[in-house]
């Protein structure tokens, strides 16, 4: 039997599936939305106190994920956001400018973008508020 290259991998062999339409529906579970992420696992009293103390508008629809959730679960018309994006990265909504130019050039949608990402992000921002000088993504 050949050595893995990964140092931290196993020696048990996944089982070949029985049948190909067994191997059908194990792809077709591999490839739903949410599947191999975390359950998101915090309270809905954390989630309100969120909101509060980063005064999210209510139109902006705001929502407690479902109970065993995923950041992948978001419904239609919503999108998941990391908490330390508020909490940790001071990010607001409406989006300044610079963090929507940001996105935009590096054809991103926020929820690609992780905390150490957006924390780059608005140091930059800061950093160069700080010397008097406006960001711009040229400069990024």
């Amino acid at each position: 039997m050949a050595e893995s290259s990964n140092p931290f991998s196993t020696s048990v062999e996944n089982p070949e599936p029985s049948s190909p339409v067994a191997a059908e529906e194990e792809e077709v579970e591999v490839n739903a939305p949410g599947k191999n992420l975390l359950v998101l696992r915090w309270s809905r009293s954390s989630f309100e106190m969120l909101m509060r103390d980063i005064q999210m508008p209510p139109e902006y629809g705001a929502t407690y994920p479902q109970e065993g959730g995923t950041a992948g679960d978001a419904p239609a018309g919503y999108v998941t956001m990391f908490t330390d994006f508020f909490r940790g990265c001071n990010l607001r909504l409406p989006l300044i400018v610079f963090v929507a130019d940001v996105l935009e050039y590096y054809k991103l949608h926020i929820f690609q973008l992780s905390p150490l990402g957006m924390i780059r992000v608005r140091n930059f921002e800061y950093t160069f508020h700080a010397l008097g000088i406006e960001p711009i993504v040229r400069d990024f």
